[in-house]
């Protein structure tokens, strides 16, 4: 599990230098949570919450983001030109996976795969290095977000010719 992981990293004899906040997702189970949130209590780098209404504030607060990489958290991470560290899960589906190496390729956020063994070290300079890495190109986020328009600009020709059809059978045309 992924928070097991950056904890294990925090609790090291080389921690990362950077400040985390962990954020339990609302549908962990309760003694997966406390046990995290000992371990959390322990260490004076590392917070904990366990929802938030309003993630946002905290992407735009953030250094960086760590997280495994479903749609809508990498959306997230890209809409605010943050760094990211996407650690992603494989199964059921292998598209966190997919998605993460192609953003990693274009330069969009780090990646690391989960080998099982999920050594401290490796998450630990895997953050420190996501911590200073750039942000995102400012240009190519702005062509990755704007899948709405494109989508619109490309129907716009055949849904225009539908409604025009419409309008000629509603007119008896």
């Amino acid at each position: 599990m992924l928070i097991d992981w950056v904890l294990r990293a925090y609790e090291s004899d080389a921690p990362p230098a950077y400040p985390a906040l962990v954020l339990f997702g609302p549908f962990m189970q309760l003694e997966t949570r406390h046990a995290f949130q000992e371990r959390v209590n322990r260490l004076a780098n590392v917070h904990s919450t366990t929802f938030e209404a309003h993630v946002e504030e905290l992407y735009g607060r953030a250094l960086g983001v760590v997280a495994m990489g479903g749609y809508n958290t990498f959306c997230e991470i890209l809409s605010f030109g943050k760094p990211g560290l996407i650690v992603p899960r494989t199964v059921p589906r292998q598209e966190q996976l997919l998605r993460a190496q192609r953003a990693s390729e274009l330069g969009l956020v780090q990646y690391l795969e989960d080998d099982e063994i999920r050594d401290a070290r490796t998450m630990a300079s895997a953050i420190e290095r996501m911590a200073r890495s750039p942000k995102p190109d400012p240009l190519l986020l702005d062509r990755m977000l704007s899948g709405l328009d494109a989508i619109s600009e490309l129907s716009a020709p055949w849904l225009d010719e539908h409604h025009t059809e419409l309008r000629r059978a509603n007119a008896g045309v």
